[in-house]
């Protein structure tokens, strides 16, 4: 038997351990993987589920009003100032 199909069924055993909620996260990071040759690598964190959930939240901000100004700190500062 290869390396390749050892690793293979090794990962297979591990993530038949995981609960529910971390096959996702595995999933998420295969998509990850697959994608981060088409990333700029020094972008990778914009990719990850954390950060593209706090972009929906952002959205979602902006949406219903939450947010002062344009969302730039430069217009946020003038709308507090006056």
């Amino acid at each position: 038997m290869g390396a390749i199909t050892q690793y293979k069924e090794e990962l297979l055993r591990e993530i038949e351990r995981l609960p529910s909620k971390k096959i996702k996260e595995v999933l998420d990071f295969v998509c990850f993987i697959k994608a981060k040759e088409a990333i700029d690598p020094t972008q990778t964190y914009f990719w990850t589920k954390k950060w593209q959930d706090m972009e929906r939240e952002a959205d979602m901000d902006k949406k219903s009003g939450n947010v002062i100004g344009d969302g730039t700190a430069e217009d946020l500062l003038q709308k507090l100032k006056g």
